[in-house]
């Protein structure tokens, strides 16, 4: 089995862990480096469980050699550094004041004063259970005493402790060796299998989320596939934050924006070490059709006439407008944020409404077409190929004023064989200029030739439409890509 986790110790016998992904040692070997020589070191992630994170003592240097050696640790130096200096009272007991107050409505009894144990964002009570979570996405203690007192009719923390292995009274320790094994997966090894899944996949959604990038058939597909390909898949949404490390890979099937929370998951995911599609790269600069436009426009990628234009820019184009063009605020999504006006009337009314959002806009040609070719592009391959028809009676594909079927147009699938070649060649050579992730590529045709969109870094995959005439290699690709980027990290 592939070693996966060192846990350092001073007292390895009371860390039971016998299946090979994890290598418990001491605080003298880790430093010293000598069982892990030979070994990938920066796959490695190490659960610091040393006594004392005591400036310069021996837990304070085993994370700051794992930082070092560019190893994912718990407890970090930073988190060392917050939990023993007055940061802690500073940047993050008011926020879990602020939790408790909220959510913890314990009556007041004859105690005045509790003591909780938290162990890897875990607790025996689960009144506390978002406590304990919160508090380990903050600063990833493995272990803590938690002290709160109730003062003027509300619950605040007056003492956190980070709690020494030894310490651990004997009746806390299964508790501690079932947080330890949720943490590092063991939990989920199947012991009537000799084989664990290869990783864990979270994949964020909204189950209420009106219009998706995955439907719930879709979902399910990637998480019965995922099973195939030995990989623990698992849905998470956006209040599962706190347990995002215990993951080694992240899929955000949720419409991501800047301001947003899906951008905060995928730079946490960044930040430690953890895989991500969609990266937080690809989030800005598909987010933000200014930038894609002077992107695609450096690199001679044809695309429909378009003008930036800001209030007074605006003025001057005023009079000009005697055929359709298309206003679009640079972070819309789904059709939204983009009208088409065909007089100085229609220009003006749309650009004072857009401009309440956005100091600046794209003016574009209109390229009048029955259908938008959508080519999903993965890691610079064709995923799939699209044809997207206008919603009935409309320019666009989606028509949010209307009602029903009529909301949405038609679609067809094609096989990639089957695709124009310079339509597949347009679309892969312009996502490979956004990154090496998983896109959507919007393209126009016509007599004069193929014109990009926009790349979208969000594309939907939905069961019964994308997946039409590709199927199941659709999700095998995207898991086997997850699969090469974890073995990576």
């Amino acid at each position: 089995m592939t070693l996966k986790y060192i846990i350092i110790t001073e007292n390895p016998d009371l860390v039971c862990f016998e299946d090979g992904s994890a290598l418990v040692t001491s605080p003298d070997s880790y430093i010293a480096g000598d069982k892990i020589k030979n070994k990938n070191q920066r796959n490695l992630k190490i659960i610091n469980l040393c006594n004392s994170y005591e400036y310069l003592s021996k837990g304070y240097y085993c994370s700051l050699m794992a930082d070092a050696r560019g190893q994912r640790c718990i407890p970090s130096v930073d988190n060392i550094i917050t939990l023993n200096w007055k940061r802690l009272s500073r940047n993050v007991i008011p926020e879990l004041n602020e939790q408790l107050a909220k959510n913890y409505k314990v009556a007041l009894g004859n105690e005045i004063a509790k003591t909780f144990v938290f162990m890897f964002g875990r607790c025996e009570d689960d009144s506390l259970e978002f406590l304990s979570r919160r508090l380990f996405d903050m600063l990833r203690i493995p272990m803590v005493s938690v002290e709160i007192k109730y003062a003027q009719g509300v619950w605040t923390i007056a003492a956190i402790k980070a709690l020494p292995l030894k310490s651990i009274p004997a009746e806390k320790r299964a508790f501690f060796q079932e947080a330890l094994e949720a943490y590092t997966g063991k939990a989920w090894i199947n012991k009537k299998k000799p084989v664990s899944e290869k990783f864990w996949l979270s994949i964020l959604h909204d189950p209420k989320e009106a219009m998706p990038p995955s439907n719930k058939g879709a979902l399910e597909q990637f998480l019965q596939i995922a099973k195939r390909h030995n990989i623990f898949a698992e849905l998470i949404t956006r209040d599962d934050m706190p347990a995002l490390l215990e993951y080694d890979a992240l899929f955000i099937r949720e419409t991501t924006a800047i301001d947003h929370h899906t951008y905060r998951f995928a730079y946490k995911a960044e930040s430690e070490g953890i895989p991500v599609i969609d990266d937080t790269a690809s989030i800005i600069r598909c987010s933000n059709k200014v930038f894609l436009n002077e992107l695609l426009a450096s690199k001679n990628i044809p695309m429909p006439k378009t003008q930036l234009i800001d209030a007074k820019s605006a003025r001057r184009f005023e009079e000009t407008i005697n055929e359709p063009v298309i206003l679009k605020v640079p972070d819309g999504s789904f059709s939204k944020g983009i009208v088409k006006v065909s007089t100085p009337q229609e220009y003006r009314q749309a650009t004072q409404h857009l401009f309440k959002r956005s100091d600046i806009l794209l003016m574009q040609e209109f390229l009048p077409s029955s259908y938008d070719w959508r080519i999903g592009v993965l890691n610079g391959e064709a995923l799939y190929a699209c044809r997207y028809y206008m919603a009935e009676g409309h320019w666009q594909i989606y028509n949010h004023s209307a009602k029903g079927n009529k909301k949405i147009g038609n679609h067809d699938c094609v096989a990639l064989k089957d695709v124009p070649a310079d339509v597949l060649k347009t679309a892969v050579k312009a996502a490979s200029l956004v990154g090496n992730s998983l896109y959507g590529v919007d393209l126009k045709q016509n007599e004069q030739g193929v014109y990009i969109i926009e790349v979208n870094d969000n594309p939907n995959i939905d069961k019964g439409v994308e997946d039409q005439v590709e199927g199941q290699k659709i999700y095998d690709l995207i898991l086997d890509h997850f699969t090469t980027l974890v073995n990576a990290a």
